[in-house]
């Protein structure tokens, strides 16, 4: 009997399950952290935290206008490495709230 990698069992039965796209969602709201702190620093990580994703808008809260700026600025490469490990476009937009 071959060995069959968990990893695929594991992606079936999401799929069986049809939990993918909260999986995905909340991956997505992981790695937004992990991505402000690699831009920003790590002092930015905790003037910034995700709130919400949906219709492909990851609405964030940040505590001060000159990140929330320098997030705007640099949007499209957040965007880019947030959607990086998937297959299709689960972020499209980022919606600031300060």
């Amino acid at each position: 009997m071959p060995f069959i990698k968990l990893e695929n069992i594991l992606n079936k039965n999401i799929k069986k399950a049809g939990i993918k796209k909260q999986l995905d969602t909340a991956q997505a709201l992981d790695n937004f952290s992990e991505i402000i702190a690699d831009i920003f620093g790590t002092s930015a990580k905790n003037k910034v935290q995700p709130m919400y994703l949906g219709d492909g808008i990851l609405n964030i809260a940040c505590l001060s206008d000159i990140l929330a700026q320098e997030i705007k600025f640099k949007e499209q490469e957040i965007i880019n490495r947030l959607n990086q490990p998937y297959s299709k476009k689960v972020v499209a937009q980022l919606r600031i709230l300060v």
